[in-house]
C-alpha cells in the first residue's frame, strides 16, 4: 500500500468509526506554500465573494452565521499547485470509489478566508430537498497555528444520545472528511486570518 493510500485509508476508517477523518500531513510542506501563494493571488486579484447560506438558487448573505471569503476553483485549472491539490483529491475519489462503493461522479472545492473576528455558525453540509453532497473535505493552510488562535473546526458527533463536541485546530497540512448530511459543525472566531480550501464530493 502506497503512503497517499495509507492517508487515504486513515481518514475511511476514522469515518467509518466516528463519521469523520482527520490525517495529518496530507499535504506535504512545499504543497502548503505553493497553495498559499495561490492563494494570495487569487485573493490580491479581487475576486473572492462573501460565502452565502443556503443552495445557490436561494443564497443569502448573513454576517451574523458566516463570514468567510470564498473563490471557487476551476476543476480544469492548469495553475501548478490547484493542479496538485485537484489531483490528490480525485485520486481520493478513485480510492472511495474503488474501495467503499460510494458512486461519487464530481466535486465542487473553494478557497475560504475567514479574517480576523470571522466565523461560522453550526451547520450542515446538505440542503433541504437536494442530495448530492455525500462527503465533505477540507484542506488546512495555517502554518504554527494554536488553539488560542481561534478558528477552530468544531464537529458535533452523537453516539447513543450523547452529544460530543470534537475540536480540530486548522493546521497546516492537516485534511478533514466528515459524511456532509450527518455532522453539525461550525468554524470558531478567528483571531488571526485563516485560510483553508473546502469542497464536497458528490454523487450526482
Amino acid at each position: 500500500m502506497s503512503e497517499q493510500e495509507q492517508k487515504f485509508e486513515l481518514l475511511i476508517e476514522g469515518i467509518l468509526e466516528n463519521g469523520y477523518g482527520v490525517c495529518d500531513n496530507f499535504l506535504n510542506k512545499e504543497e502548503v506554500e505553493n497553495l498559499m501563494e495561490t492563494f494570495s493571488v487569487r485573493y490580491q486579484q479581487g475576486k473572492f465573494k462573501e460565502g452565502g447560506v443556503g443552495k445557490t438558487s436561494e443564497l443569502q448573505k448573513n454576517a451574523e452565521i458566516r463570514g468567510d471569503e470564498i473563490l471557487w476553483l476551476n476543476n480544469d485549472s492548469n495553475e501548478c499547485a490547484e493542479r496538485i491539490l485537484l489531483n490528490i483529491n480525485f485520486e481520493f475519489i478513485k480510492y472511495l470509489n474503488k474501495t467503499c462503493f460510494l458512486g461519487i461522479v464530481d466535486s465542487e472545492i473553494h478557497y475560504a478566508k475567514y479574517a480576523k473576528g470571522k466565523f461560522y455558525r453550526r451547520h450542515r453540509d446538505t440542503f433541504q430537498n437536494k442530495k448530492g453532497r455525500i462527503l465533505s473535505v477540507i484542506y488546512y493552510l495555517n502554518f504554527d497555528w494554536i488553539q488560542e488562535n481561534g478558528g477552530n473546526l468544531i464537529i458535533y458527533t452523537n453516539k447513543k444520545g450523547i452529544e460530543e463536541a470534537i475540536t480540530v485546530i486548522p493546521l497546516a497540512g492537516r485534511m478533514v472528511c466528515f459524511e456532509s448530511d450527518k455532522l453539525d459543525h461550525e468554524v470558531t472566531e478567528a483571531l488571526l486570518d485563516r485560510f483553508s480550501i473546502t469542497g464536497w464530493l458528490l454523487n450526482s
